[in-house]
């Protein structure tokens, strides 16, 4: 089922759309929280709480992706779990890679991080890197995967993907900067 039908369903308020929406992107969804909470019970409530928030925001939102509005709406609900799990105890996993990327995004509050203008700002940075330099800033900052498990994926070391992903944030924290979005 193509995503303008399931997002109808949401319309209609046809509770079928949670089932078709699991069945298309369910794998995603778990993908993207187990990188982030790490553990299966949290992935699965983190997921659930996904399709909650999507029932409860669509209507009236329209999506233009619906893959892109659940990924992120499930990979910030993980990344809030995983701090708050983590608050007391702060564990140096390879989770906290999203911590890599406080030095040059800005701290918004939550409607202003809706900011269309920063948006654009981080989407035509994204188009200005090489194919390589974005998947590998995706993979490691959206889907939250490892150094070593990137590095071993596409075949470079991990050292040079480390100082691959710094130059990435400091290009990225310039072009914030220059677009009057500095940290």
């Amino acid at each position: 089922m193509d995503d303008t039908a399931i997002i109808e369903m949401y319309f209609c308020r046809d509770q079928q759309a949670i089932a078709e929406t699991d069945k298309k992107y369910g794998a995603l969804c778990r993908s993207i929280s187990s990188r982030i909470v790490g553990d299966e019970r949290d992935c699965e409530e983190c997921v659930n709480d996904s399709y909650l928030k999507v029932w409860n925001s669509v209507p009236p939102n329209r999506p233009s992706s619906l893959c892109a509005y659940l990924g992120r709406i499930v990979r910030n609900l993980s990344l809030d779990l995983f701090r708050k799990k983590n608050a007391a105890k702060r564990a140096e996993r390879d989770a906290l890679c999203f911590e890599e990327l406080s030095e040059c995004i800005p701290d918004r509050p939550l409607g202003e991080a809706e900011d269309p203008a920063l948006r654009d700002c981080l989407n035509d940075w994204l188009k200005a890197l090489t194919k390589e330099q974005r998947i590998y800033f995706l993979r490691r900052y959206w889907l939250g995967e490892p150094i070593s498990q990137i590095s071993l994926k596409y075949g470079i070391s991990p050292n040079s993907l480390s100082v691959t992903l710094h130059r990435l944030r400091k290009s990225l924290k310039r072009a914030l900067e220059q677009s009057g979005f500095g940290v």
